[in-house]
């Protein structure tokens, strides 16, 4: 209990230069909440996506960057349809219009015959007509998010659509946007016979697995098919790129980190070099010692992890308060993730005081007893 009391006294004496280094440090681990919940939240929307819908498995355009950049020619959906095994097939294009000067609102381009399919239900008011030209559908998240209520009018690209509904499918990121009619979606972003995915119900007794097994090899090169999260990153690395550039920022963050905790326990080892030789001089050993540091330097990050935790938490959820980012991102936290923050602090906070604490154990007690 002296020991630990002892390590905790040593960090109270430097208030200033303890808490700047726990800041530096809260930083990285805040980055690693934060862009870390987003990434998984954005995983988790895709397997929602995919797996929300009644149909068993998904149809997407090969090598695209990302699934809502996929095109496919809407010829591919009646082939798709005339399948033997294939019960039902409906496709959807997916884009981004602007509203309210949020040139990044999601809007699907669907018929009201694929809603079943898509796993899209009406919470308020009716659906469109699959002819109308100026009828919208807004999701739960989208219409809270805006205040809106059916009966108003709503402008994207400058095109006003009347609100005759409010619908839910469990994903925020369909959920944040808007359902228009196909062929007006297609005419107001001027991709007329283009679609972004097709969904495919199989026949009862069909084997599902040849079914896919004959979409992939009739379309080799120009369709994927989609059913996990698995195939998803195996055919699109749009969601492994986003989990890339989250750790490349938050270990600079952390690196920047780490050289603050080394200067502060640098800095605590020169000042102290008299208080260190006293210690040696009554029989402290060097082991002694270097736990002591290094014990300094752990309970710094440990301080770190928890007040990133928190800054973390906070900048996750004032992320999702923006009205463009609002309706595509919902964090998804994890033990993972937490135990990940946790971990990674420590071996900063390890390895910045890892140097201090050597150089504190090869101070002589004869030599530190005449430092000034």
């Amino acid at each position: 209990m002296f020991f630990i009391g002892l390590i905790v006294k040593n960090l109270w004496r430097q208030k200033v230069r303890s808490l700047l280094a726990i800041l530096g440090i809260s930083i990285g681990i805040a980055s690693i909440i934060a862009l870390g919940a987003i990434a998984n939240g954005m995983e988790q929307n895709l397997i929602s996506a995919l797996k929300s819908a009644k149909a068993d498995f998904t149809i997407g355009q090969a090598n695209a960057p990302a699934i809502v950049l996929s095109s496919i020619p809407a010829a591919r959906l009646k082939e798709i349809q005339s399948l033997p095994d294939v019960a039902e097939a409906y496709g959807s294009l997916v884009s981004f219009a602007n509203l309210n000067e949020n040139p990044y609102f999601v809007v699907i381009g669907a018929n009201p015959d694929s809603f079943e399919l898509a796993g899209i239900q009406i919470r308020k008011g009716m659906t469109f007509e699959s002819a109308s030209d100026n009828q919208l559908l807004l999701g739960k998240v989208a219409a809270s998010t805006l205040n809106l209520n059916v009966g108003q009018t709503v402008k994207l690209d400058g095109r006003e659509f009347k609100l005759v509904g409010v619908y839910e499918t469990g994903n925020v990121f369909e959920d944040g946007g808007a359902l228009i009619p196909l062929h007006v979606l297609q005419q107001l972003k001027h991709r007329i016979d283009e679609l972004t995915i097709i969904l495919v119900k199989a026949k009862p007794n069909a084997d599902l697995n040849q079914l896919i097994q004959s979409v992939e090899t009739t379309y080799k090169n120009e369709l994927v098919t989609l059913r996990d999260l698995g195939e998803y990153n195996k055919n699109y690395q749009g969601a492994g790129l986003v989990r890339v550039g989250t750790w490349l920022i938050s270990l600079l963050a952390l690196f920047i980190g780490g050289i603050g905790v080394m200067n502060t326990m640098i800095m605590a080892v020169y000042e102290r070099t008299r208080e260190i030789g006293i210690l040696r001089a009554v029989g402290w050993r060097r082991g002694r010692v270097l736990r002591m540091i290094l014990g300094e330097s752990l309970l710094l990050s440990a301080f770190a992890a928890l007040v990133g935790t928190f800054m973390g938490l906070s900048a996750a959820w004032l992320v999702t308060q923006l009205p463009r980012a609002g309706g595509l991102i919902g964090p998804t936290y994890t033990p993972t993730l937490f135990a990940e923050a946790l971990l990674i602090a420590l071996v900063v906070g390890l390895l910045g005081g890892l140097y201090p604490a050597y150089r504190a154990t090869q101070i002589l007690p004869q030599e530190a007893l005449r430092y000034e």
